[in-house]
């Protein structure tokens, strides 16, 4: 265990894009009370606002219809700054569409990737080139291999939403309680339990993207995960085989899992109309 007189030390992160996960239920009686031309006006509308917004030069927008009555609309967002990302949300709120949303869930975060892995990266590539640490050479060495490595990782900092036909969203906490705290353990410890955590993860990247959003002091949860793919059970085979690390098992508390299903903006219509769009996934950006 760590010594608490001092404190654990505390892992560096690398952040990129905000994210806002924006979820809605549509008032459907007030919606089909409309005559069919009106529908056809505002879903055509809030069509083009959404391909604006996934025209974005920096960042990215689109939409999920969702799985179970926790939701209807999921629109993802990703901004450079909170205050493009509030921009997105009162955009939504002067279109006419908005008049017919009901708000059921959001989630803010920012894409965050741990320097658990990029450190264990650069310190294997110094002791393979004879480099050992505690030594000048290893620390003024270990610097420019670190900055190495937070270039070779920016497009996954700053990227367009994945890919793929469904996406699967959830908050998660590490637990701090009586029995087990997370943030008391030394961060060798941490390390170690994330890099056996992410080699469940890299049996599943040829079929699964995942988002890790940091949201300590941004929302009520401490990380959304968000994961893209084309056939939804692979999300329950992951996560199931997670269950089963110590990372997960021991330290991790879930909270609500979001499912959707991507929807092109040409599509809107479609959906709005009560009829799921046949699109084999996100489009090509």
């Amino acid at each position: 265990m760590a010594d608490v007189t001092q404190g654990p030390e505390v892992p560096q992160t690398l952040e990129g894009y905000y994210i806002l996960h924006d979820v809605y239920n549509v008032d459907w009686p007030r919606w089909r009370a409309l005559d069919a031309k009106t529908r056809g006006d505002i879903a055509a509308s809030s069509a083009h606002w959404l391909t604006e917004m996934a025209g974005v030069e920096a960042g990215d927008s689109a939409l999920y219809s969702v799985l179970t009555q926790k939701g209807d609309l999921m629109f993802l967002h990703y901004r450079e700054t909170p205050e493009e990302l509030n921009r997105v949300e009162l955009s939504l709120r002067q279109t006419r569409l908005y008049d017919f949303l009901r708000p059921a869930w959001s989630y803010f975060s920012v894409i965050e990737l741990s320097m658990y892995e990029l450190t264990a990266i650069a310190r294997k590539k110094l002791i393979d080139q004879g480099i050992r640490p505690g030594s000048d050479v290893y620390d003024s060495a270990f610097e420019v291999e670190i900055e190495k490595q937070k270039v070779r990782v920016r497009t996954r900092l700053f990227r367009k939403i994945p890919e793929g036909r469904f996406i699967c969203f959830y908050p998660m906490n590490k637990r701090r309680g009586e029995q087990v705290n997370w943030y008391a353990l030394s961060i060798e410890q941490r390390r170690e339990m994330m890099r056996n955590h992410g080699r469940i993860g890299h049996k599943y990247a040829e079929t699964i993207t995942q988002i890790i959003g940091g949201s300590v002091g941004l929302d009520d949860w401490e990380w959304g995960v968000s994961l893209h793919g084309d056939d939804a059970l692979t999300f329950k085979k992951l996560i199931y085989e997670m269950r089963f690390d110590p990372a997960s098992a021991l330290f991790a508390e879930f909270g609500p899992f979001y499912i959707g299903i991507h929807v092109p903006p040409g599509g809107l219509p479609e959906l709005l109309s009560g009829r799921l769009p046949s699109s084999p996934g996100r489009e090509t950006q």
